[in-house]
């Protein structure tokens, strides 16, 4: 199942191919990182996550380069 994810910080749209996840993600236009929430294949909802967040858990070397 592939899932429309829209950024929620620059509106680009990319494609997550998990029917459940929940967890970070990382835009590959803007690099903003956020926590995705999709079930049965629809994206629930897109949270971003600020750079303090990031740190806190341990995403920092990953996302923020």
């Amino acid at each position: 199942m592939m899932a429309n994810i829209t950024c929620p910080k620059c509106n680009d749209q990319s494609y997550f191919n998990l029917g459940i996840y929940k967890g970070p993600y990382r835009c590959m236009k803007c690099k903003g990182v956020f926590t995705i929430t999709i079930e049965n294949g629809e994206v629930q909802s897109t949270q971003p996550i600020s750079q303090q967040d990031a740190q806190k858990l341990n995403l920092i070397k990953t996302y923020y380069k």
